[in-house]
């Protein structure tokens, strides 16, 4: 069976602005140890600007999880 053959479902729900915040939230606390707040400070200060995400673990998770809160 391709997968253009399967019966798979797939089911979305969006995320309101405060769930969106706490997934951010928990992003942040799980991979830098800090609050979603303490990374969005940091981040508009320009603290990861010049900054390869490989050199630092979770920093990718948490850019990547950017467009819940922005």
């Amino acid at each position: 069976m391709s997968i253009a053959e399967s019966s798979a479902s797939v089911e979305v729900s969006e995320l309101t602005p405060e769930e969106a915040r706490a997934a951010f939230d928990q992003i942040a606390h799980a991979a830098m140890d800090m609050s979603g707040e303490e990374f969005l400070a940091a981040f508009d200060e320009g603290t990861f600007g010049d900054v390869d995400p490989d050199d630092h673990p979770g920093l990718l998770d948490v850019l990547m999880a950017l467009p819940l809160v922005r």
